[in-house]
């Protein structure tokens, strides 16, 4: 770190709020030497420090390149509006959190794509840094930009930014870039790039070609048992072992389940070895065992039965993330309390089984009493709901059926004697997503979507026990469009940079009347684009991204949809969506 760093920023840090955020030094934090470091990359978050700090991906990355010992991995934070301006006004730049050396002297960027309203944000990042903004403008001495996440499945809105986009797993990849760059220093920015871009998992928007997605294959090794402990408390604060990676649940809605396959479990011994090291190391007070479907491990409640034993009397605790109702047991609801009760989350996303069968959720709304009478008998008296609304061939009756399911709750709570449970319900509006076979399908208007609001609340009444918060429907439309979006939006994207647009994940800084001027200059119909149902015999823009799973799989489920048939797990058996053999891999299960 500069030793001069809080003598040269002294006034920007006590002129702003939380400057905490912008100091670095916390617990943990790796600190390797800039200077000294063959290559060096930044993984910056395009959000603020309380979410970044948190991403477990993020961790994961920060864990593998610190483990090389000529390598460094720093840290970079969205900085809230009025850090950014005092930055601005002090002509300085933003910086890596632990070297305090600007951004655009490390090797690469690492930006994570979770959301989409964050592409703006990524822009802003960059002129801050003093990092030109489209990738072919960027000079010789500048910084590799390289992204991926989520919303690295579709590129293209943001392809004119980002050099290199890394598609699928990066615990591998990310080190081969690393490698590329220290041994081809003699070569200049642009033919490094072109290297990196012949890697698997890799794509580069100036040289675009078909890209496979990288899978990685989850050891003990790669899996971080510390990491830096925030100055204060962020939005998920706890360990993180991940136990889980891809779902076999195939929600068709869902883009996680149909882009990680196939399914890969962590040992047991290595998740209990994991979670006791990460808690030693950091000493949080609660761990949570993540994965798209915790509870679908093969072996969740061994696991959880025997951490329970392990932390008895330390007062840890155990966080699952949405449970499945069909898998959550009396046993694993009292195992889950053995240290203290908080809410239980449990993901019915439709009311009624019709809708459900649409969306392929394999479950039943006796499954879903179950599991609720399950968690009140244990004397869980706080139950979470999500649920979606405007998914595809949903009627109005769909929509009313989450009234008519709570109800049925209630009654079978009072038919056996049991307190009536506090419930609150998440409405999230459909997006859809590409590589999912709902890809295709147009969102619902905003008009409609109200309608359906409406009518739900219509019955709030009748369940007084049950608060329902509703996504706002102006930023689901939003992602919509942005998500299945062309190379198009890129020009729109600055635009709205340009216009002021900064840190739009969160909905209070975002001026829509600025995202509809924006379009209405590149003739784009925000709300055409994001209800319009696209053919499934055309090849979509995102199509050059291959997740593994083939198309006409894809569109076969879409039909089954209009038909309310649903398609089995593919633990349960094989559905023939293509993964394995296309990529020649297996589903591994802790049998």
């Amino acid at each position: 770190m500069k030793d001069n760093f809080f003598e040269e920023y002294n006034s920007i840090l006590t002129s702003c709020e939380r400057p905490s955020r912008y100091i670095g030094g916390e617990f943990l934090s790796a600190n390797k030497d800039f200077k000294n470091s063959k290559v060096k990359i930044a993984l910056t978050f395009p959000d603020k420090y309380e979410i970044g700090i948190s991403n477990f991906g993020h961790k994961i990355l920060y864990h593998i390149v610190n483990s090389v010992p000529d390598y460094m991995a720093d840290r970079a934070y969205a900085p809230d509006k009025d850090f950014l301006d005092l930055l601005k006004e002090n002509a300085k730049l933003l910086y890596g959190l632990e070297s305090k050396e600007p951004l655009k002297n490390f090797d690469f960027l690492g930006f994570a794509l979770q959301y989409e309203m964050s592409y703006t944000t990524i822009l802003k990042m960059l002129e801050a840094s003093d990092i030109k903004i489209y990738s072919k403008e960027r000079k010789e001495d500048e910084p590799i930009l390289l992204a991926g996440g989520p919303c690295a499945y579709n590129p293209m809105p943001i392809s004119d930014f980002i050099d290199l986009f890394i598609i699928g797993d990066g615990e591998e990849v990310t080190l081969e870039l690393m490698k590329i760059q220290e041994e081809n220093s003699n070569l200049s920015r642009e033919e490094r790039i072109k290297k990196m871009s012949e890697l698997e998992g890799v794509f580069c928007p100036r040289y675009p070609k078909h890209t496979r997605k990288r899978i990685f294959q989850l050891d003990k090794k790669s899996h971080p048992t510390k990491s830096p402990i925030s100055h204060f408390t962020s939005v998920h604060d706890r360990a993180t072992i991940e136990i889980r990676r891809g779902c076999a649940r195939l929600c068709r809605f869902c883009q996680s389940a149909h882009t990680n396959l196939p399914v890969r479990e962590r040992n047991k011994e290595d998740i209990i070895n994991l979670a006791c090291e990460y808690v030693k190391n950091t000493g949080y007070d609660e761990y949570s065992l993540l994965s798209l479907s915790s509870n679908d491990h093969t072996n969740i409640e061994e696991i959880i039965e025997r951490l329970n034993k392990h932390f008895l009397g330390s007062g840890i605790n155990v966080s699952l993330p949405s449970q499945r109702a069909d898998k959550f047991s009396l046993k694993l609801a009292n195992l889950m309390q053995a240290e203290k009760k908080s809410t239980i989350t449990i993901a019915p996303e439709a009311g009624s089984q019709r809708m459900r069968d649409v969306i392929n959720k394999n479950l039943s709304e006796e499954q879903i009493v179950n599991a609720v009478v399950s968690c009140v008998e244990s004397g869980w008296d706080k139950i979470k709901f999500y649920f979606i609304i405007g998914l595809p061939f949903e009627k109005d009756e769909d929509v009313l059926a989450i009234a008519e399911l709570i109800k049925t709750i209630n009654k079978k709570c009072r038919e056996m004697n049991l307190k009536v449970p506090k419930i609150t319900c998440s409405i999230a509006v459909f997006v859809p997503k590409p590589h999912t076979p709902f890809a295709w399908h147009g969102q619902n208007t905003l008009e409609e979507i109200e309608r359906k609001i409406s009518l739900l609340l219509s019955k709030k009444p009748e369940i007084k026990n049950a608060k329902l918060n509703f996504h706002t429907p102006k930023v689901s439309q939003l992602e919509a469009f942005l998500t299945r979006g062309s190379e198009k939006l890129c020009d729109f994207i600055y635009e709205l940079y340009k216009n002021g647009s900064y840190l739009d994940s969160w909905e209070e800084n975002i001026d829509f009347e600025m995202y509809h001027k924006a379009a209405e200059k590149f003739n784009l119909d925000i709300e055409e684009l994001a209800t319009k149902t696209y053919d499934t015999d055309k090849t979509a823009h995102w199509e050059i991204i291959d997740c593994g799973v083939n198309k006409s799989w894809l569109i076969n489920e879409y039909k089954k949809a209009q038909l309310a048939a649903t398609t089995i797990p593919c633990e349960t058996k094989c559905s023939n969506c293509g993964v394995c053999p296309n990529f020649k891999v297996h589903k591994v299960l802790d049998n």
